[in-house]
Order: structure tokens, then C-alpha cells, then sequence
């Protein structure tokens, strides 16, 4: 073997030593940018993520009365949920339910208790049916009606309700000013929820 052929694989050697070494960083780098992308990915994921958890979060409700599975319902607030929503999930109205003495489009809370009336059942403490006043849909005439409710009163429920989104409970309307336990005794077997 000559000189040239020595100097010329001496040559062909080193270059290929270089295009490994070059091929070598390279793979290196595209290896590194690889995984810094999927850890972008996997952060945008997470964030996704949580975002879906966020938006579907849910809502417990107790249904009771008139309704076909009466119990706790879970529902969506992805969009403001209503009493519609909650006799729904409960398996719907039944047959003899009064669906009218109900405000179906009215916005509902976690923990609260939607009563569908029956219009078959008696009224509690014997009162007549009609004589039975929903606190959350009646008008201020129609809770003047009620013992010792006078206007101003009647205008502080409505009040009231607006500002909290209903009542929860009967019990509840004492939490409007001047109305304690005197005046709720009077009035608590001729209201409902």
C-alpha cells in the first residue's frame, strides 16, 4: 500500500469519523427536542384537561314529591341548571304531579330540595291545597294572603328570593328580615318550596 491509498482511507476515516460525529449530535438534538415537545404537549394536555373537569363540573339536588325516582340527582353546570332539569334527572314528573305550582325555569344551588307538589295529596295539617302557597313562585299579592303578611313583607320575600335564587326550604324565610319564628309558625303549613 502506497502512501496515497495510506493518506487517502486516512482521510475517508477521519471524514467518516466526522459525519458520525455530526449525525450523532444530531439525533442527539432532534432526540432532546423531541421530548421537550411532548412535554409541552402533555402540559397543554393536562391543562385540557382540568379545563373539561371544570366545565363539567357538577351539582347533588334533593327531588322529592311527584316524581318517579325521588332521591339526590347529580347534574352538569356546564349550562345553569334548572327545576326542569333536576325532575328530569329524577326520573320525571309522575302522572298526578302539579307541575303549574312550580317555577320550571328557575335556576337551582347545590344542596337544594325541589318538592314537586301531587296534586292527589292531601296538604300537611289538613290545610286545603289551594290554601298552599310556593314561596319561590308566588307573587307579592299572593303571599299577602298569607296570615300577617302585609305588603312591605310580602315585597321583602320577593326581595329575598330574587337575591339568594329561591328558598330551600320553608324553614328559610325566616332568614327574611322581620320574619321569626311567631310570624313563621303562623304562616309554615300554608307555604312550600
Amino acid at each position: 500500500m502506497n502512501s496515497q491509498n495510506r493518506k487517502t482511507i486516512k482521510i475517508a476515516a477521519i471524514a467518516l469519523a466526522a459525519v458520525i460525529v455530526v449525525a450523532g449530535i444530531g439525533v442527539t438534538l432532534f432526540v432532546k427536542r423531541q421530548a421537550d415537545t411532548d412535554k409541552l404537549l402533555s402540559a397543554d394536555e393536562i391543562s385540557r384537561t382540568q379545563n373539561a373537569q371544570n366545565n363539567s363540573s357538577e351539582i347533588v339536588v334533593h327531588v322529592a314529591g311527584a316524581v318517579n325516582a325521588p332521591g339526590l340527582v347529580r347534574l352538569k353546570t356546564d349550562s345553569e341548571p334548572r327545576v326542569a332539569n333536576a325532575i328530569e334527572a329524577a326520573g320525571g314528573a309522575t302522572a298526578s304531579a302539579d307541575l303549574d305550582s312550580l317555577n320550571l325555569a328557575r335556576v337551582i344551588a347545590d344542596g337544594e330540595k325541589i318538592t314537586v307538589p301531587d296534586k292527589n295529596a292531601g296538604a300537611a295539617s289538613g290545610a286545603d291545597a289551594a290554601d298552599i302557597i310556593n314561596i319561590n313562585t308566588a307573587t307579592a299579592d299572593q303571599l299577602q294572603t298569607l296570615p300577617g303578611i302585609g305588603k312591605v313583607m310580602a315585597d321583602n320575600i320577593v326581595a329575598y328570593r330574587e337575591a339568594h335564587g329561591g328558598f330551600s326550604t320553608v324553614e328559610q324565610i325566616k332568614e327574611v328580615d322581620r320574619i321569626g319564628d311567631k310570624l313563621f309558625e303562623k304562616i309554615k303549613d300554608k307555604i312550600t318550596v
